[in-house]
């Protein structure tokens, strides 16, 4: 497997210029993404390297993804390390190392070592909260994802991790599956939203805040959006351990009659794929905005970013002190390294204007 120390070597430069000299005394040049797409090389190899996540992005940490490089284009796995990017203003320069620096992220590898490696594993998802357990303050980080689990059958579940003292040592659990999430009708790539959460750049959420679960789901031979409510009774935690059954709603203003599939939320901002007509060629790229209590007409990232080829499973990140926010995809177009490589971009800021339904 490829070395990943410099993994984002451009791409998850959001440390909020951490190590920088007092920057009243400076004039410094602005910060941007880039505004058309660049192979992250040093993640991709020549097999199908897609469907990424971000377990915490302030500072920049790790990127997991989906891979079948181990098995020479056969099985998925999941795949992620360390590392530690920093953006000097000073210079306009980007430094990369492997160092320690970044020890009290280990959960990261131990919740990887915990997903099973029979079968397929695909749509990562991550998030992290702090949370009351017996009385003591509680972080939990947790991935999700599919899984064939060495069957022909698509299940979700989840490991997670817990620590009391500040992520020096964690727990880990699982992996449990989420059992409202099953075959027969296909159901992954899920997310969150709730209305009172802005960014998951930061990482931290309060697990009561979430009130909506998305994903997407396998329709009459297609593919759509659904979303379902989590009753107020469940905190997150209880509601993705629960047995029970939950009407899965149809998002029809995101919806099709073609497929519709990897609803990403951020905030109040949601990216997802669609192979529906009006777009450049296969897969495309498309975002909507939840505004006044409802999700708006889905927008076409154009094609700057989309192409005639296979655009797929996309990821948004909010980045304080630049002047775009930051968005990883997955794609098949020509040029990488092979099959699907991952790449980033810069997009306009995904939260200009905030609206919370109140």
């Amino acid at each position: 497997m490829k070395n990943f120390v410099a993994v984002l070597l451009l791409i998850l430069v959001v440390v909020s210029f951490w190590g920088c000299p007092n920057l009243s005394k400076f004039k410094y040049p602005k910060a941007y993404f880039p505004v058309t797409p660049v192979n992250l090389d040093f993640v991709n190899s020549e097999y199908d390297d897609y469907n990424s996540a971000l377990p915490e992005t302030h500072y920049g940490r790790e990127l997991i993804f989906s891979s079948n490089r181990n098995s020479a284009g056969n099985d998925f796995d999941i795949y992620g390390d360390k590392f530690h990017a920093a953006w000097y203003m000073e210079t306009g320069t980007l430094q990369v190392d492997n160092s320690d620096f970044w020890q009290n992220t280990t959960y990261v590898v131990k919740l990887l070592r915990q997903i099973e490696k029979e079968g397929d594993q695909f749509a990562p998802y991550a998030i992290g909260f702090d949370t009351i357990v017996n009385d003591t303050v509680t972080r939990i980080n947790l991935i999700a994802y599919s899984t064939t689990d060495g069957s022909y059958s698509f299940f979700s579940k989840f490991v997670y991790s817990q620590s009391t003292d500040g992520g020096v040592t964690n727990r880990v659990e699982g992996p449990t599956e989420i059992s409202f999430l099953g075959d027969p009708v296909r159901q992954q790539y899920v997310s969150f939203y709730g209305k009172d959460v802005l960014s998951l750049d930061w990482g931290d959420s309060n697990p009561n805040l979430f009130s909506e679960m998305y994903f997407d789901y396998t329709n009459e031979g297609g593919s759509d959006i659904a979303k379902i409510i989590i009753p107020d009774s469940l905190n997150f935690m209880q509601f993705l351990t629960s047995a029970g059954e939950y009407e899965k709603i149809p998002v029809d203003i995101l919806n099709s009659s073609s497929n519709d599939r990897c609803p990403y939320v951020n905030g109040q901002f949601m990216v997802f794929t669609s192979d529906r007509p009006g777009g450049y060629g296969g897969y495309d790229l498309y975002y909507s905005r939840f505004e006044n209590g409802e999700w708006t007409e889905p927008v076409n990232f154009g094609d700057k970013i989309n192409t005639e080829f296979d655009e797929f499973r996309p990821l948004v990140v909010q980045v304080t002190n630049f002047e775009n926010d930051l968005m990883i995809f997955s794609s098949d177009r020509p040029g990488g390294l092979g099959g699907f490589d991952l790449y980033y971009v810069g997009i306009p800021k995904i939260n200009p204007i905030v609206y919370i339904e109140k």
